[in-house]
């Protein structure tokens, strides 16, 4: 609330100062009814900051992702070994599943890079989903 008050203030103590009349200087008792070119207030571009607040919050995205994946890449190599380890007490078949969702997730992943404001939405929806599909599928294979 105080902010707003704030600026309330600043635009109140502003205003009389940019709305004075101009008074021209008088050239040998005759005023001068020539005007000065009104200067436009300059424009700053915020888009750059735009843009790399939506990079960094795809790089740091990215980045928990990939600490995620270290674990779950931990998993899969345990899991392999029990699979060879025990004689299929994991099966070959729900570790190649496994697998291949792996790769999809890189795969997701690397879309994360090239996200716009329109679909980030999205691809970060479906990186999660496939986290937890993968997720999903190593705690079933596990052996009971």
């Amino acid at each position: 609330m105080r902010p707003l008050i704030y600026a309330a203030l600043a635009v109140l103590l502003a205003s009389p100062l940019s709305c004075r009349k101009h008074q021209a200087p008088e050239t040998g008792g005759v005023s001068d009814t020539t005007r000065a070119p009104v200067v436009a207030p300059e424009v700053r571009d915020t888009t750059p900051a735009v843009r790399e607040f939506g990079f960094d919050q795809r790089q740091a995205f990215a980045q928990s992702i990939r600490q995620k994946l270290t674990g779950i890449d931990q998993q899969i190599k345990d899991l392999a070994s029990q699979a060879k380890a025990r004689g299929g007490a994991v099966s070959d078949r729900a570790l190649a599943n496994i697998r291949a969702e792996r790769r999809a997730l890189d795969r997701n992943l690397k879309r994360v890079d090239a996200a716009t404001a329109a679909n980030w939405e999205q691809i970060k929806r479906g990186v999660n989903q496939s986290v937890e599909k993968l997720n999903d599928s190593i705690e079933g294979a596990h052996p009971k």
